[in-house]
């Protein structure tokens, strides 16, 4: 028995150590892509230029076998885009987001609001083969639980 009300669970532990955990995963995820390295060479950070394809619905299913909703499905809500070449490091450069907002997106651009539809998103952050629009796929992705 592994301490738990007397039933056996198949894991010995040391004495006093404490019960296994149950993993709740969050609500709101942030995913945040390492899309900079530092180079000894140049002796800063550098942008690193490959896409990630990221999906509009994301399935935790294989993060842990020990949680408590295994089966939470996730929507892309937030995407922030570091906009720059390569040679420009996290400091430097230009961000903006794109906010999922009811059925819509919503680009933020420092002063500037303007709603954009769903392909904009694909095409721009995702499916593209041209490195300038590359270099400004998705940083940091917030995504949001359906449940």
């Amino acid at each position: 028995p592994c301490g738990l009300g007397g039933r056996g669970c198949g894991v010995s532990r040391r004495p006093g150590s404490p019960p296994p955990m149950k993993v709740k995963l969050p609500m709101i995820p942030a995913l945040h892509l390492k899309k900079f390295k530092y180079m000894d060479q140049l002796h800063r950070y550098t942008k690193l230029s490959y896409q990630v394809v990221f999906p509009l619905k994301l399935h935790l299913f294989n993060t842990s076998g020990d949680t408590t909703n295994p089966d939470r499905m996730y929507s892309l809500v937030a995407v922030v885009v570091h906009c720059g070449t390569y040679f420009i490091g996290p400091n430097r450069g230009h961000y903006i987001a794109t906010v999922k907002s009811h059925d819509f997106w919503l680009l933020f651009d420092d002063d500037i609001a303007e709603k954009i539809d769903v392909q904009a998103i694909e095409e721009v952050y995702r499916l593209t083969s041209d490195i300038s629009k590359n270099s400004e796929s998705g940083y940091i992705l917030f995504y949001q639980s359906r449940a």
